[in-house]
């Protein structure tokens, strides 16, 4: 793993987590990986990888397992139509969870932030601000473990949660909490975020979620949040592609 630089600061790398099965998607998945399953004709990973080009990062990371060759087929064609970002695929033998996915990244900078977007979460521009660009600018290293978008999933498309944090203030960005036996004020996680992730080294296992990360940083008061102000867009099930299409086919008509 390398370490930093001493170019100026700057958020230059991410990582979107792409080596899940997609079970609830089957039959979609059983010859296809979820990221490269098509939303009105355009892979789930486009989508996000167009963001990385709109927010000019430079270096991508993308884990890989199930039906990895198709992933890497997909990303040699993608890289000879844009030179940036960098992408290099990650993959695992056995599947390693989020946490466990960072750690096992070779080309990282881990005393830099990390950017990390779930493969099936996207999150469409419908307002004047710039969901990526927005995280960026909130996020301060000095004082967050984490900063994560959390929604209020009422408009969300896909998200069958009841919420997964709590914000413990108003201002905005704020710390948060999770109280599994209170569901009032909770907001959803979107499965997008920038983290510290030379912090994950202080973990002891090659293979976990990054909950036990997120636990700790709770009790330190450093796990943080903002809103989102966009469309957010899970796609866990053929139910919730259907209705993804639907609505992309309204807004664009």
């Amino acid at each position: 793993m390398k370490m930093k630089n001493n170019s100026k600061f700057k958020i230059s790398q991410a990582l979107i987590l792409a080596a899940g099965y997609g079970k609830r998607m089957q039959p979609l998945t059983l010859k296809t990986p979820k990221p490269l399953i098509k939303l009105l004709n355009k892979p789930l990973i486009s989508y996000i990888l167009d963001q990385l080009i709109i927010n000019k990062i430079n270096n991508c990371f993308i884990n890989s397992h199930y039906l990895y060759r198709d992933i890497n087929k997909y990303i040699k064609k993608f890289q000879k139509q844009n030179s940036s970002p960098k992408i290099f695929i990650s993959y695992e033998k056995d599947v390693l969870d989020t946490g466990g996915a960072i750690k096992n990244l070779d080309n990282v900078i881990m005393d830099e932030p990390l950017i990390v977007l779930n493969g099936d979460s996207i999150i469409f521009k419908t307002t004047s601000l710039n969901p990526l660009d927005e995280l960026i600018f909130n996020f301060k290293a000095k004082k967050m473990d984490a900063l994560l978008l959390l929604d209020d999933y009422k408009n969300a498309i896909g998200y069958e949660g009841k919420g997964d944090f709590i914000f413990e203030n108003r201002n905005l960005p704020s710390t948060i909490y999770r109280e599994p036996n209170i569901m009032k004020n909770s907001y959803a996680f979107t499965g997008w975020q920038i983290l510290n992730p030379k912090l994950l080294n202080n973990i002891n296992k090659d293979k976990f979620s990054l909950n036990h990360f997120y636990d700790k940083a709770i009790d330190n008061k450093r796990l943080w949040a903002i809103k989102n102000k966009n469309k957010w867009i899970h796609i866990g099930t053929i139910q919730a592609l259907k209705q993804s299409e639907e609505w992309l086919k309204r807004i664009r008509k």
